[in-house]
């Protein structure tokens, strides 16, 4: 019996500080909207284009997809093929400095990329967290 009395008490209460506005309405949009969908796509909002995927950690320049290279801003298509193709040749990224020897990234992208990319040697040396799906072994990176 208790517990029923605390389950509609806390259901009210999350109706009334969650799902209503301050007029007692329903609300449009949720608190938790802003954190799950992309800018633009909140429900009735029609921007007549595609989400753009934004970038929130740093990017392991190393060994990421081609794909995730072009997440960088500056780098497209064409910019991610040649880190892609530099990559293959054996070319390994530590510094910015790394990255002006690809055609077309010059001191000040290079600048801009350097905050937003790892410079891990490899993917086998990502250091192994218990809450993360990857494996490998675990040095750490300072």
């Amino acid at each position: 019996m208790i517990l029923a009395v605390v389950l509609l008490l806390a259901g009210r209460q999350v109706r009334n500080h969650m799902l209503l506005d301050d007029q007692g309405l329903w609300r449009d949009r949720m608190w938790l909207d802003e954190l799950v969908l992309p800018d633009g796509a909140l429900a009735g909002e029609d921007t007549g284009k595609s989400a753009k995927i934004v970038l929130t950690t740093p990017l392991p320049i190393n060994f990421c997809s081609q794909d995730s290279l072009q997440l960088l801003p500056g780098v497209g298509k064409v910019m991610a093929q040649r880190i892609a193709d530099a990559r293959l040749k054996g070319m390994v990224f530590h510094s910015a400095e790394d990255l002006k020897l690809i055609k077309g990234i010059g001191e000040k992208l290079s600048a801009r990329l350097d905050t937003l990319v790892l410079y891990l040697p490899s993917a086998e040396m990502i250091p192994e967290s218990p809450d993360s799906g990857l494996s490998g072994n675990s040095q750490s990176f300072h």
